[in-house]
């Protein structure tokens, strides 16, 4: 019970810094990541000894290996996988695929706020279409966006989906482990 409090709280701090520093540069900060990897290794490997190590390990490596053809068709920025995999360290292979997914959910539900609010829904699926159209008509890879352009309507820092769906993990997990 304690050392998933000690993950969660590692966890949350990850994921609070993680999307300060993305809100305001569009970038995730190697030395956040690589801290959070150390201290997530540390804490697994001196709490649960060569099976932490390992669960903390294949942590980091599984995002990305998994989101390794969304960063290549820019569908996903570099500091996102790497913030995934620093989640990993600290949460372990067994979590990170249900922290994926629930910040996957969660970035279909702010896409889709945000598709609603600036009410683009018809430029956002043309520009989808056209991407999958080339793809399939020249069968070259080209990036879907340009993470440069900070005036691209259909895009948002990818952290906030992170953070969210991170909560939503780490509240279950409390949930689970109090009615343990």
């Amino acid at each position: 019970m304690r050392e998933i409090i000690i993950n969660c709280i590692e966890g949350t701090a990850l994921v609070i810094i993680a999307l300060r520093s993305d809100i305001r540069s569009y970038k995730i900060k190697n030395k956040i990541i690589l801290t959070f990897i150390v201290i997530g290794v540390l804490t697994n490997s001196i709490t649960h000894g060569y099976e932490g190590f390992i669960d903390s390990f294949l942590g980091v490596i599984i995002p990305l290996l998994l989101l390794f053809i969304l960063y290549a068709l820019k569908m996903l920025g570099a500091g996102d996988i790497k913030l995934f995999s620093a989640l990993g360290a600290v949460f372990g292979a067994k979590y990170i695929f249900e922290i994926l997914a629930y910040s996957f959910i969660a970035g279909g539900i702010i896409a889709l706020i945000l598709i609603l609010a600036r009410k683009n829904a018809k430029d956002r699926i043309l520009h989808l279409y056209n991407y999958l159209k080339s793809l399939i008509l020249t069968f070259r890879i080209l990036p879907y966006m340009e993470f440069d352009n900070k005036n691209d309507s259909g895009k948002f820092p990818f952290a906030y989906a992170v953070f969210f769906g991170t909560i939503v993990f780490i509240l279950g997990a409390m949930l689970k482990y109090s009615q343990a």
